[in-house]
This record gives C-alpha cells, sequence and structure tokens, in this order.
C-alpha cells in the first residue's frame, strides 16, 4: 500500500525536522554509503519514521524522505524552489553567481534562473549572457549546458564552479577546466560561498528565542 496523503501540518514538521538534521549534519559532504545510513536512521527516529509509519510502510516511507524533501534540499540551499523556506542556511542566490561570472554592470534576469544544471541569464543595457554554476563533479554538465547556449548567442555563456569551506579544486583539475572552456567558448570563474542564515527560514527570533511558524498548505 503507497504512502497515504500526509495532512499539511504532519508534512510541514516533518520538513522542518529533516532540513534542521540535515543542516547540522552538513547533508552535501555526506559520502553517498553516509547518507543511505542517515536514510535507515530517519526512518528510526520516532520525529521522522515514527511519523511516517502511521501513513505507510518502511519502503515508501524511505521513498518519500528521498524523493520529496532530500530530493530538493540543494535546491533549497541555492534558495531555488518550493522549499527554500525550510533550508536553515543557504547561499546568497544566483545574484552572488552574476556577480562573479560579470562583475558589476550585470545584473540577474529576472525570472530566469531554472535547473539541470543550475542557471539563469544576466543582463546589461544591451547584452544578455547565460550563466551556469555547480560543483566541480557536475563540471561535464556545466560544459554541455554552456556549449549549447554558445551556439546560439553571440554572448559568450559563462561557468562558475562553486565551492565551500572544505572544498578545493586540484591545480591539475582547473587546468583542465580551462582547457575545456575556452574550447567551448565559454568564460570559467571560481566562486568560493559561505553559507548564510537564510532569510526565507519559517523561524523567526522572538527575544532570542526561535519560533517556527508553518505556512505551507497542500
Amino acid at each position: 500500500m503507497p504512502l497515504q496523503p500526509l495532512p499539511a501540518p504532519i508534512r510541514e514538521r516533518l520538513l522542518i525536522e529533516i532540513y534542521q538534521q540535515a543542516n547540522d549534519m552538513d547533508w552535501e559532504f555526506l559520502s553517498n554509503t553516509e547518507k543511505t545510513h542517515q536514510y535507515r536512521r530517519w526512518i528510526e527516529d520516532p520525529k521522522v519514521g515514527g511519523v511516517l509509519l502511521a501513513y505507510g510502510p518502511e519502503k515508501d516511507a524511505r521513498v518519500w524522505i528521498k524523493d520529496v524533501p532530500m530530493k530538493e534540499y540543494a535546491r533549497a540551499q541555492e534558495g531555488i524552489g518550493n522549499y527554500v523556506r525550510y533550508a536553515v542556511n543557504r547561499f546568497q542566490g544566483p545574484e552572488e553567481i552574476v556577480r562573479a561570472a560579470c562583475g558589476s554592470g550585470w545584473v540577474m534576469k529576472p525570472d530566469s534562473v531554472g535547473e539541470k544544471p543550475n542557471h539563469c541569464y544576466a543582463v546589461t543595457e544591451d547584452a544578455t549572457r547565460y550563466i551556469c554554476w555547480g560543483r566541480a563533479g557536475n563540471f561535464r554538465d556545466l560544459v554541455w549546458a554552456a556549449l549549447n547556449e554558445a551556439i546560439d548567442s553571440t554572448e559568450r555563456p559563462a561557468i562558475v564552479i562553486t565551492t565551500r569551506n572544505g572544498e578545493t579544486v586540484s591545480t591539475a583539475d582547473r587546468t583542465r577546466q580551462e582547457q575545456l572552456a575556452l574550447r567551448c567558448g565559454a568564460d570559467l570563474r571560481y566562486l568560493h560561498r559561505e553559507m548564510i542564515p537564510n532569510p526565507d527560514y519559517l523561524a523567526v527570533t522572538d527575544g532570542g528565542h526561535s519560533q517556527l511558524q508553518p505556512t505551507l498548505t497542500d
């Protein structure tokens, strides 16, 4: 029997709990094995699995955790999508990427953010540029996206490889990436980013105490 539809307040409480835990364990830096173990721990957690198992079998509860909150987690940290409000911390957003790729005088084109890979368009008075970004492990997808844009655009697309504390790109990899980007007619930039407290987070500060204010309805 598949997982029954979750009442909106239950669903929201689960999203808040899972995203809080994912933030505390720095989910993006876990190995695939560690993530697999964490899915098991979530099923055993009374605050997560203990709630979900009332709505369906374990295998479907596990699929829900993987395909609903965690599928959107990276996008939420980018400030993209409907789950941004659950991310405790996130990056500054596409505007930061535009500044790194194009410098001053360029701004993000409104409503131009997309995914697979993350991308947007930057505009100035008389030009529009395509920008895509992601971690070094996604470089192949970034190159392919930029190459397709380079064929159709008079402006050079830009690729931004992002890193966080604890991440580095070796000199050899950078050299190879720069050669590939040049061959594809794209500019390549590197941006080291810091997480910031999510200004759109559900929690608000009240006298030094954080209070959660669920707002999502299905």
